[in-house]
């Protein structure tokens, strides 16, 4: 049992500590196509009772058990490798790199959804950052703007060195208003337009880098112009925020606030922008500015909404991370609770953590808080709860007012997880690098009857309670869960099971074929230890993924230590913070919560969300296209309950337009196009 008990050894570990590493996972056999029953893993979807409720693709018969080698890999052209871990029924770029979401609108007038992204068409690699652009209906099924071709779904891109956009189209926002406000069909955007680079927290600000400028269309997207006054935001070194030392500003996020016009006593309805910006050894910064509606070219700046200290956080790391020194693609909210009362959110990319069990110099977070006016007449934000809004490696939120539903719908950005070749392995070879996340609705997240146990609960941060006259605490916190009705749209026609798994004691692979493309989902009622779910899995276990809560330290962890044999890919563990609730019964009794597990597997693209209040996206590399089998987890000597064990396979393609091959050339920059590559790299 070495690959088990290895997987359920690391899982004890706290905070997953144990597996900082890249290349074929320790312990497995590595025969690759034989099927066999090793490692006390229980096998076959014929242990299970499952009932095939629809005629969807579960990939049967395509799936190759056949290994792929980090050595086949890199010997192997561009482009050649472009279908094998591509999601498809996530929204991403046609080819090529792809980051930030920018822009999410809802256009009332037409009835269609528009989402631009970060964009460097043709080239797997950072760099002359572009918009391109896509159109839904429904936000299932997208349409690239004017082709899916070399750069055709390109909308916005820099104007050449010398210009105040010359270098880049960083991220922003947009709304269905006119400059004066009104909806009259006019798609208007708010971006960061960038004159110099490199531009870094890390080295010393080049003034005017960085500007703030508006496109519009009047067409419903068909064409895209520039703002003939931008830039509307190009504040001088002897104002503020370019007189703070500033570790950057950019990416405005705007929209009306009317929570805002009351706080700050405005006699007129106002648009407010928050940007991602600091102050270098002092800490991150989000400056907010503001402009009448009537007039959205002209803008005030209000302070900054929000001064954390550098690298500090709100509570316990574990449980509500670090603010960095840094903020990036910051953005603000309100969101009704029950009985009507406004809470105050906050989001934002935090820069230079570098945690030992969040490895990554970047973190997707967001804070609750009170909101109120300071003497010099400002606003300030004051944090009460927070924590990660993804565990996993989304970054660069945005989220917008979807008035067609009246829900507030977020976006991220999901990178890839490469390691090798200095983060770039197999990147030409799939020749895109980049996906979004599934967009998730935001709410207010309510639980009653939670017993504070041991202080637990309060000591997290995540949460705020209010007590009730029995010693139970109403917890408030943020929810995030995907769209539903996505959702819905994407398992419509996918092979759907139902498998009877009841309370078990050794881990168990519940159906040996899945899909690279499903929903897994699952209902923990009960447990005695560590216990999740198994995806990924190849038929003779050489290769899985467990995702696992630990009890001990209330985390989740994904163990991707045994994910894939391919070495490049990374494999280190992934951990996020979940605490179930203890909940008072009607007889006086205490249980904990069930925890509710809702698993996408979309080609690479793995994403988490628990209990509709925890959100967490990886990747993992497969070498085998068999290995998509799927199970329940259950660490030695534990046992588990799940209930509710639901699979669809074949989950849709939600680019009906384009071919599954939607691959470009890829083209590398010249030193001349690339300033002797210190803008960026050029490929």
């Amino acid at each position: 049992m070495r690959g088990l008990t290895h997987a359920a050894l690391l899982g004890s570990v706290p905070f997953g500590l144990a597996q900082h590493h890249y290349g074929p996972p320790r312990g497995g056999p590595r025969q690759g196509t034989k099927t066999w029953s090793g490692h006390g893993w229980g096998s076959s979807s014929t242990a299970t009772s499952g009932s095939d409720s629809s005629t969807g693709s579960s990939d049967s018969g395509s799936q190759s058990c056949n290994m792929i080698t980090s050595e086949d890999i890199e010997s192997a052209g561009n482009n050649t490798l472009f279908t094998r871990w591509r999601p498809h029924s996530h929204f991403l770029a046609p080819a090529g790199w792809m980051n930030d979401p920018c822009a999410p609108i809802y256009d009332p007038k037409r009835d269609v959804y528009h989402l631009f992204y970060q964009w460097h068409p043709q080239h797997i690699n950072w760099g002359n950052i572009s918009w391109g652009y896509a159109t839904s209906k429904d936000m299932i099924t997208w349409e690239d703007y004017n082709g899916w071709e070399n750069s055709e779904a390109l909308a916005l891109g820099p104007t050449g060195y010398g210009n105040y956009n010359g270098l880049g189209i960083f991220s922003g926002t947009g709304q269905p208003v006119n400059m004066q406000g009104e909806e009259d069909g006019t798609l208007l955007l708010f971006y960061t337009s960038v004159a110099h680079l490199p531009t870094n927290w890390q080295i010393e600000y080049q003034p005017f880098t960085e500007t703030q400028s508006l496109a519009y269309s009047t067409d419903g997207g068909k064409t895209w112009e520039e703002y003939e006054g931008n830039p509307v935001i190009n504040t001088t070194t002897n104002l503020a925020p370019m007189n703070w030392n500033v570790t950057g500003f950019r990416d405005p996020f705007f929209e009306p606030w009317p929570a805002m016009d009351q706080i700050l006593g405005m006699h007129e309805p106002h648009y407010y922008s928050v940007f991602g910006s600091g102050i270098k050894g002092v800490g991150p910064r989000m400056p907010l500015w503001s402009a009448p509606a009537s007039d959205l070219t002209d803008w005030t700046f209000q302070g900054a909404l929000w001064e954390p200290a550098a690298n500090t956080s709100l509570g316990p790391i574990i449980s509500t991370a670090t603010y960095g020194f840094n903020f990036e693609v910051s953005g603000f909210f309100s969101l009704p609770d029950s009985d009507g009362n406004l809470h105050y959110y906050i989001n934002m990319g935090t820069e230079g953590n570098n945690l030992t069990f969040h490895p990554s110099n970047h973190w997707a977070l967001w804070n609750e808080g009170i909101v109120s006016r300071r003497e010099n007449g400002s606003a300030e934000f004051t944090p009460v709860a927070g924590g990660a809004a993804d565990w996993g490696l989304s970054y660069a939120l945005t989220s917008f007012n979807d008035t067609k539903n009246n829900r507030r719908v977020q976006w991220a950005w999901a990178p890839e997880d490469l390691v090798g070749d200095s983060g770039l392995f197999s990147a030409k070879q799939q020749g895109f690098q980049g996906s979004l996340a599934l967009p998730r609705e935001l709410f207010v997240h309510e639980t009653k009857g939670v017993m504070n146990v041991n202080g637990s609960v309060s000591y997290s941060r995540e949460a705020t309670l209010e007590q009730n006259q029995d010693g139970t605490f109403k917890a408030t916190t943020l929810g995030i869960k995907p769209l539903a009705d996505v959702v819905e749209g994407l398992v419509a026609d996918a092979s759907h099971k139902n498998f009877d798994v009841g309370t078990v004691s050794s881990s168990k692979v519940i159906q040996q074929e899945g899909s690279a493309h499903m929903e897994l989902k699952a209902s923990i009622t009960s447990a005695t230890g560590a216990c999740g779910l198994i995806v990924g899995a190849s038929p003779d276990m050489t290769e899985y993924t467990t995702i696992s809560y630990q009890p001990t330290n209330n985390t989740i962890i994904v163990d991707r230590s045994m994910s894939s044999t391919i070495e490049g890919f990374n494999n280190a563990s992934v951990t996020g913070y979940f605490h179930p609730y203890t909940i008072r019964q009607h007889d006086g009794s205490s249980k904990q919560e069930a925890i509710n597990m809702d698993v996408f597997v979309d080609g690479s693209l793995v994403e988490i969300y628990i209990n509709e209040r925890f959100a967490l996206a990886t990747r993992i590399y497969p070498s085998m296209e068999c290995s998509t089998g799927f199970g329940v987890y259950v660490e030695d000597g534990a046992e588990a309950t799940f209930e509710g064990v639901e699979a669809w396979m074949g989950t849709l393609n939600v680019w009906p337009s384009r071919p599954l091959d939607s691959s470009s050339p890829l083209i590398w920059d010249t030193a001349a196009e690339t300033n002797n590559y210190t803008w960026w790299s050029g490929n």
